[in-house]
């Protein structure tokens, strides 16, 4: 027997939860709740927390469940939230793992944004969208963690929410040298837009429980009026607005690509080596010869030492036994989640962002978001961006680019017993 239960949804959407008799997604193992930011409970050191608060925590508990659900399997949207509003876009259309047909019993896959996520995502990303699924430990680079609306590889300015075609683009393509793979063969046109709108939902949701945390952090525990309706409500359209205005900010280079001649991936070496009135540092991380190895970073070989070096929960061993100067360097190169940054060995041709002028322009010019690479425009003109775009597409093939480019930095120490890893 098959039963159906539909929830009404504030923007009218309704998610239909399908299940039948005998039949779960059991085989999808794991607890589907909801895993709380650390500073819901516990002080964080240099940031906010409800460590002491009880009655702030209840509210801020109370609060999300409202307006997002108490758990996985039953989904608030609130009202305005970003997400598309078609058919397209359902979150959570789950359908049994069995339906009877005239031509007997049919295994169906799990469908909409839920049942797709949990299928494809979860082992990396985790119930929560935070980079913790059961998989997340054994890979580098680690998985996003959705809940504070950071993405790595938009078209938005630095720090900027993702426009819907760049979160679109990263599940249809991937991340090209890491473990995100591309999606474009195995999910459907509809299906990665019920992924899209799932990722989205889950990031409203951490960056709404954030921004409890933090008004809940200057409040009084015994005040009865924080986080009162009125406030959450300002707190909730804050993170619904940056969302919301992302398609208006897409940096979209005013000038058509410099064609890709002799002269211009000249001129973007000049840039890349600093020899320009501008004086550029694109080698200082990325290296002379573009191995990724510039003297601002821990060096390669101890880089790849301390992260591939076995168990991961040791890493923090291991950068112990680096020297003081390595040490407090490698504690100046992590990103925003907090893990180590390791700049692109540009002589690889392999681009996480993706390899198309356009996606190198967008890291150029406005940089990586969580990342150390910084934005470069307005400091260079369009130009001279799409110079620098031509040289890092040439010099995978063209590494006599660099034959004059000053020899690299010595590398720091590092224990003679950590292991080798090979780059």
């Amino acid at each position: 027997m098959i039963v159906r239960r539909c929830i009404r949804l504030g923007l009218g959407l309704s998610i239909l939860l399908t299940t039948a008799a005998g039949c779960s997604d059991a085989d999808l193992t794991g607890p589907i709740v909801y895993e709380e930011q650390p500073a819901m409970s516990r002080e964080v050191e240099g940031k906010a927390h409800l460590a002491g608060k009880p009655r702030i925590q209840e509210k801020a508990r109370k609060t999300l469940a409202r307006l997002y659900g108490p758990s996985p399997k039953e989904i608030h949207v609130p009202e305005g939230a970003p997400l598309s509003k078609d058919e397209q876009g359902r979150l959570g259309v789950l359908l049994a793992n069995h339906v009877q047909t005239a031509q007997g019993p049919e295994k169906l896959p799990h469908a909409g944004g839920y049942g797709l996520y949990r299928r494809h995502c979860l082992h990396c990303h985790g119930v929560s969208g935070a980079g913790d699924g059961p998989t997340a430990p054994f890979l580098f680079p680690l998985p996003r963690d959705f809940r504070r609306g950071l993405f790595k590889f938009t078209s938005t300015p630095n720090g900027a929410r993702p426009e819907r075609d760049d979160l679109r683009r990263t599940i249809r393509d991937g991340l090209h040298g890491t473990s995100m793979p591309a999606f474009e063969a195995l999910l459907t046109k509809k299906e990665i837009e019920q992924v899209v709108d799932y990722v989205t939902f889950l990031s409203l949701r951490g960056e709404t429980e954030l921004a409890l945390i933090e008004e809940g952090f200057i409040a009084d525990d015994e005040d009865e009026d924080a986080l009162e309706d009125d406030i959450v409500d300002e707190l909730v359209q804050s993170v619904f607005g940056k969302w919301e205005d992302a398609a208006d900010t897409v940096v979209d280079p005013p000038v058509p690509r410099t064609p890709p001649s002799p002269e211009s991936v000249a001129r973007g070496r000049e840039l890349f080596l600093g020899r320009t009135k501008e004086k550029l540092e694109c080698a200082g991380c990325h290296g002379a010869k573009g191995l990724g190895d510039g003297p601002s970073f821990v060096d390669v070989d101890v880089f790849n030492r301390v992260v591939f070096g076995g168990d991961p929960s040791k890493m923090p061993e291991r950068v112990a036994k680096l020297d003081e100067k390595a040490r407090e360097l490698w504690k100046q190169k992590l990103d925003e989640w907090g893990n180590p940054l390791r700049p692109a060995n540009l002589s690889r041709a392999v681009y996480k962002g993706g390899r198309r002028p356009i996606d190198l322009y967008w890291r150029i010019a406005k940089g990586i978001t969580g990342a150390q690479m910084p934005a470069h425009y307005p400091g260079i003109d369009h130009a001279q961006i799409w110079d620098l775009v031509n040289f890092v597409l040439a010099l995978p093939y063209q590494p006599e680019l660099l034959d004059d480019a000053p020899a690299p930095a010595a590398a720091e120490g590092v224990a003679a017993d950590a292991p080798a890893v090979r780059r």
